[in-house]
C-alpha cells in the first residue's frame, strides 16, 4: 500500500475536542473523548490466552471527558497550561505519537486523581519486563481502582490505520505494512497481558486483578467506499475518515485538494495550523 493522502473529515470540526484552542489541551480532550476502537476484546490467540482482557465502553470515556471538562477549560484559558506542557515535555520522546498519547493519559490520571475527578491511582508506569538480564518489554500503566478496590493493568495503543476490504482486524494497516490491528492485539494479549505480579517502587509487589486494552486513534476507509458495513467489534462512534492513494490520479482529479492532508498529518491527534503552510500536495508527497 503506497503512501496515501488523507481527506480531512468535515465531522472533525464538531468533535468534542475541537472547541479547545491550545494544542495540547485539544489533544488531551481528544484522548479522553475518543472512544476505544473496540466494543469487545477479540481473542486471536486462544491457545496462549491466560487472562480475560476487557475494554472500556464509549460511555466510560465520555463520562471521563465530562468529569474533566472544567479542568480542560482551565488548562485552555489560564497559566495552568504550563503544568500540562512541562509534564509532557519532561517525558521521554514527547513528540513521538505513542509517547505523546501515553503522556496525555498519564497526566489526566495523576491530575484527575489528585482533584478527585476519577478513582484511578497510578501505582506504576512503564514497568520493565525481563527475561534474565534482557529487557523483553514493558507494561504501560498499573492502577488502583479505588471504586472497585482492584489493581488494573491498562495497556495503551494509538493507531491510525487504513482499511481495506473485507475490513477484518488484519486488514486495518498502518503506514508500516507490518503493523495491523490483529497483530497489535495478539502481541498485547500474549506478551503484556500474561503478567500476573508486578514489582512497583512505591507500593511493593502487587497482583493484577483486571486487564484493559486501551486502543484509540483514527481509521481511514478507502475513498468512495459505498455502504460500509461496520463490523460488530468496531465502536460505532470511533472516528472514521478516508484515504486515497497519492498515485490515484483519476480520483484525485475529482477532489478539492484544499480538503486534503498528507499522511504526515497523523503525527498529531488534532489539527495543527502549521500544516496549512506546507507545499501543495503535488510537490510534497
Amino acid at each position: 500500500m503506497s503512501k496515501p493522502t488523507l481527506p480531512l473529515c468535515p465531522a472533525q470540526t464538531k468533535a468534542p475536542w475541537a472547541s479547545f484552542t491550545r494544542p495540547y489541551v485539544r489533544d488531551l480532550a481528544y484522548v479522553l473523548a475518543c472512544p476505544n476502537v473496540l466494543t469487545q476484546w477479540l481473542d486471536f490467540a486462544p491457545h496462549q490466552s491466560t487472562h480475560e482482557v476487557e475494554v472500556h465502553p464509549s460511555e466510560f470515556w465520555l463520562a471521563q471527558f465530562d468529569a474533566y471538562r472544567q479542568r480542560l477549560d482551565e488548562l485552555d484559558t489560564t497559566h495552568a497550561y504550563q503544568n500540562l506542557t512541562r509534564y509532557l515535555l519532561s517525558r521521554p520522546s514527547p513528540n513521538r505519537l505513542g509517547f505523546h498519547f501515553e503522556g496525555l493519559l498519564s497526566f489526566w490520571l495523576e491530575d484527575g486523581f489528585a482533584r478527585g475527578l476519577h478513582p484511578y491511582e497510578t501505582l506504576a508506569n512503564n514497568v520493565q519486563l525481563y527475561n534474565g538480564k534482557q529487557t523483553v518489554g514493558e507494561l504501560d500503566l498499573i492502577l488502583y481502582n479505588h471504586s472497585e478496590q482492584l489493581i488494573e493493568h491498562w495497556e495503551l495503543a494509538i493507531k491510525f490505520f487504513m482499511g481495506a476490504s473485507p475490513f477484518t482486524p488484519e486488514h486495518w494497516v498502518g503506514i508500516n505494512s507490518n503493523d495491523n490491528l490483529q497483530r497489535k492485539m495478539t502481541y498485547m494479549q500474549t506478551k503484556q497481558f500474561r503478567v500476573v505480579w508486578v514489582d512497583t517502587e512505591a507500593h511493593g509487589r502487587v497482583k493484577i486483578d483486571k486487564r484493559y486494552g486501551v486502543i484509540k486513534g483514527r481509521f481511514f476507509l478507502p475513498i468512495n467506499t459505498i455502504d460500509f458495513d461496520k463490523p460488530d467489534w468496531l465502536t460505532p462512534t470511533f472516528p472514521l475518515h478516508e484515504w486515497c492513494d497519492k498515485n490515484d490520479d483519476a480520483t484525485l482529479a475529482t477532489l478539492d485538494t484544499s480538503t486534503l492532508r498528507a499522511a504526515h498529518y497523523i503525527e498529531w491527534f488534532t489539527k495543527r495550523d502549521f500544516y496549512d503552510a506546507r507545499q501543495p500536495l503535488a510537490t510534497c508527497l
